[in-house]
């Protein structure tokens, strides 16, 4: 049984498949981050017909690219949609903007909302109406996507690890009671130390998660060693910080910022290879995703890692750059062409100098943040729980003008 959101929903899934059928593959415009997320799939050419990879493309063969998009209506005709991210960010610019192609996802949250108002509803006993619209519109993005959708978990319980396991829970009750089973899903945590003990509890009841917010190894370990499906790393947020506080040091094993010696070290970059190099020698279950990239030049210095989400601008970069990767005469590809390099290998990680850490606690957790991810990780669960605070209420006041 569909809500009426998740019908309507239907339709534009009939429209999206018949301009996918033989589509290349296509950029996103980009927006501004905490959007639904869209991974892009590869196209396969026949040699005779294809043309010299541009970076996008040739990037593409070694890490998943993730187009930072708004909506469906953001891509180019001929996208092909692999996964997609819910959020409270997500459903506030929903009912807050004017675009028409957010009409189908406001009719899903509006049919949530009076879900809870028909007991003839398969999410009636859904009490929570937040928790009802973020599984409507992800089960309508369900039917979009051919692989997992990602739904971001209440930050406001980012130090609960039994309240996140429960609220899961009930979650993934309420998808299955839209026939959406758990294989799809996957549960974004707050890099939290209740987080990763939770994602711990989830992984082993065989519910996939992703854990956010990490700025640092120690938290990323962490997640690691929880068994997390992925760990997500918003570099941009890490550079914006030590660009604030140029006080700090910022290669711990390199030369002090007042020596006059030049770097180039970037913290945030570093720590995505270090656990990338972690994770392949140690915790192959886990992937690695870069978020907030800034520069062409950071997403070619991370190839090869798992998932990279870039921006509309920089998809269009990589876009514009040729490679003689796969150049053909229009009868055969060249030999031995080359593209975009890979910066991070299985190869790689054997050859780095990480070492295994033991077991962490709690206390052992918190010692090994340092600053940076101190203050990253509460301004970014100070700046989420405002985005929840401020759904809830538009959400009350579509409940009240219902009556």
């Amino acid at each position: 049984m569909l809500l009426n959101g998740k019908l309507q929903g239907r339709a534009l899934v009939k429209q999206r498949n018949a301009s996918m059928l033989h589509a290349p593959k296509t950029a996103a415009r980009g927006v501004n981050g905490r959007r639904i997320l869209v991974v892009r799939q590869a196209v396969e050419v026949p040699p005779s017909r294809a043309t010299a990879a541009n970076e996008l493309e040739s990037l593409s063969r070694l890490s998943n690219i993730v187009p930072d998009t708004l909506a469906f209506e953001s891509l180019v005709p001929g996208a092909k949609l692999a996964a997609a991210s819910v959020s409270a960010a997500t459903l506030r610019s929903v009912l807050v903007g004017e675009s028409l192609g957010h009409k189908p996802y406001e009719n899903a949250i509006t049919a949530a909302l009076a879900a809870g108002r028909t007991a003839s509803s398969p999410l009636a006993g859904t009490s929570d109406p937040l928790d009802r619209a973020m599984v409507n519109v992800g089960a309508m993005l369900a039917e979009c996507v051919t692989g997992r959708v990602e739904t971001v978990v209440d930050p406001r319980l980012a130090n609960d690890d039994a309240a996140l396991v429960s609220k899961v829970r009930e979650l993934v009750a309420a998808y299955g009671r839209l026939n959406v089973p758990r294989h799809r899903l996957v549960f974004a945590l707050p890099g939290t130390w209740a987080g990763t003990q939770a994602a711990w509890v989830l992984e082993a009841e065989g519910i996939a998660t992703a854990v956010y917010m990490v700025y640092s190894l120690a938290q990323g370990v962490a997640a690691m060693q929880a068994g997390a499906s992925v760990v997500r790393i918003a570099i941009g947020r890490i550079h914006d910080w030590y660009d604030k506080n140029p006080g700090v040091i910022r290669n711990p094993h390199g030369p002090r910022e007042d020596s006059g010696a030049p770097s180039s070290y970037d913290p945030g970059l570093e720590l995505v290879k270090e656990l990338y190099c972690y994770g392949r020698r140690f915790h192959t279950k886990t992937k690695i995703m870069a978020s907030s990239l800034r520069s062409r030049r950071d997403v070619l210095e991370l190839a090869g890692v798992d998932y990279l989400v870039l921006s509309g601008r920089l998809l269009k970069q990589l876009e514009e750059v040729s490679t003689d990767q796969g150049y053909n005469d229009g009868l055969h590809a060249a030999e031995g062409s080359t593209g975009v390099d890979p910066a991070l290998t299985p190869a790689v990680a054997s050859a780095s100098n990480v070492q295994k850490w033991d077991s962490l606690t709690e206390d052992t957790w918190r010692s090994g943040l340092g600053l940076a991810a101190t203050q990253l990780l509460e301004s970014t669960l100070r700046q989420r729980c405002k985005d929840v605070n401020e759904l809830v209420a538009l959400l009350q006041e579509r409940i009240s003008s219902m009556t």
